[in-house]
């Protein structure tokens, strides 16, 4: 009976899947018997998942999203120190702060070296805000940093000088044609283009893995 057994035909058990081109392909395994391709994992036939540059592209935009807003921050305590700074040099009291901010945004008053010296405290003060602001919340990560909280710092003041270089420039062409708060504003902005593009490419890059 065993020797009857053995002479018998192994018979495989085909289960037939459709596959969505409606064709089945069948191949010889090692036991003799018949494998159905459409058997497969479903997982195989399902579509593939995104590419991961495409997760990275909404990360991106979201992080901009932020340092905008860290941006108008450092707007607002830019200026604020600004109109604080002049106030203190030409002895105006704290208690005409909006009056000193309305007459520095309405009226045009050339006076490059007070003008100069205000905007640079201010820059020194806004930039610490962003930088605080953007190294816990913009450019959080859970990835290695490519440089040291200490060389970051030097770096994100080093782009800053170039922001402030920008800014200082725009400030004083448009003195006298613009109220010095107007073109401290534009400088603003205008520097903040070149301190996003730094800042982004080298004060907070990660490192690379291979």
């Amino acid at each position: 009976m065993a020797h009857r057994h053995r002479l018998q035909p192994r018979f495989v058990r085909l289960l037939y899947i459709r596959e969505p081109s409606g064709k089945a392909e069948w191949s010889p395994n090692a036991s003799g018997g018949f494998v159905s391709h459409d058997s497969l994992p479903a997982e195989s036939t399902q579509a593939n998942p995104p590419p991961a540059d495409a997760e990275g592209g909404g990360e991106e935009l979201v992080r901009y999203g932020k340092f905008v807003i860290v941006g108008l921050t450092g707007v607002f305590v830019n200026l604020v120190v600004f109109v604080l700074t002049i106030d203190s040099v030409t002895g105006t009291p704290l208690s005409n702060f909006f009056g000193s901010t309305l007459h520095l945004a309405s009226e045009t008053a050339p006076n490059p070296v007070l003008n100069f010296a205000a905007s640079a405290v201010a820059f020194v003060v806004a930039t610490l805000w962003n930088f605080a602001l953007n190294s816990i919340w913009t450019f959080r990560t859970m990835g290695m940093r490519r440089h040291s909280p200490t060389r970051r710092l030097g770096l994100y003041f080093g782009v800053s000088l170039g922001s402030l270089s920008v800014n200082e420039i725009i400030l004083l062409a448009s003195e006298t044609i613009l109220p010095p708060l107007i073109g401290q504003g534009f400088g603003i902005i205008a520097g903040s283009v070149v301190g996003f593009v730094g800042n982004r490419r080298y004060t907070f890059a990660e490192t690379q893995l291979a």
